[in-house]
């Protein structure tokens, strides 16, 4: 099936393994991936590309993903942009924190299925 435009996810994840794995599925579904290894770059970058969505690790060098996305939801130019947490982190202030930012969805690492990634992104589309 033809998509009618390309959806881009910028996605930032510190974890080698587990970005192959989910920039790869994410490829094969027919999105296109930016990919940051670390927080640094990723808000210049969703603010030059406006993105479709943002998927965001939490726990990375330099910036982490509850500070991108606060920067991010604070901008006008990107506060509408759905950012979807995928992380270790279940502790109450992240989920609390994330809630009030508007986080669009939280996913917990502990038990990755790629295809749940998937099928979360294509009903945040619709």
């Amino acid at each position: 099936m033809q998509k009618t435009h390309k959806i881009t996810i910028v996605y930032a994840e510190d974890s080698k393994s587990i970005s192959h794995i989910v920039k790869s599925r994410l490829i094969f579904e027919g999105y296109d991936v930016i990919h940051f290894a670390d927080g640094r770059g990723v808000v210049e970058e969703v603010l030059k590309t406006k993105p479709t969505f943002v998927l965001l690790d939490n726990d990375m060098p330099v910036k982490n993903g509850l500070t991108i996305a606060e920067e991010l939801k604070n901008m006008p130019e990107t506060k509408d942009i759905p950012i979807i947490f995928l992380t270790t982190r279940h502790d109450q202030y992240s989920v609390v924190k994330c809630l009030e930012l508007g986080i669009a969805d939280y996913i917990i690492k502990d038990s990755l299925a790629i295809s749940e990634i998937i099928t979360r992104i294509q009903k945040l589309l619709k």
